[in-house]
């Protein structure tokens, strides 16, 4: 087991109502198991609404890359302060920042 802690920014925050959460995650685990399982098994009440806030959908469905991987909306997730892609495996003590898209002018 790993643990991990994760920070949740702009309307990501309102929806769960948490700033910060740690997670007790397998070893192996990728960013997509966490945003696709672990934060909705945690947020229940919230897991429609959390991967319609933050995962492209057409018709419904949650759309996939052309390797079975979601597609994220705009949404910026860095671990450990870097840019990440969902692939990125996830180790110990790394901190997972979800910030929304970015405003424009």
């Amino acid at each position: 087991m790993a643990r991990i802690r994760v920070r949740y920014f702009g309307k990501i925050r309102e929806l769960l109502g948490v700033k910060i959460e740690e997670y007790d995650i397998e070893e192996g685990a990728i960013l997509a198991d966490l945003l696709l399982h672990y934060v909705p098994h945690r947020h229940k009440d919230k897991s429609e609404a959390w991967k319609e806030m933050i995962f492209r959908r057409a018709g419904g469905e949650m759309l996939v890359d052309r390797d079975e991987m979601p597609i994220l909306k705009n949404y910026l997730i860095l671990i450990d302060g870097k840019s990440s892609d969902l692939k990125q495996k996830l180790r110990d003590g790394d901190e997972i920042a979800i910030l929304p898209p970015p405003g424009g002018g």
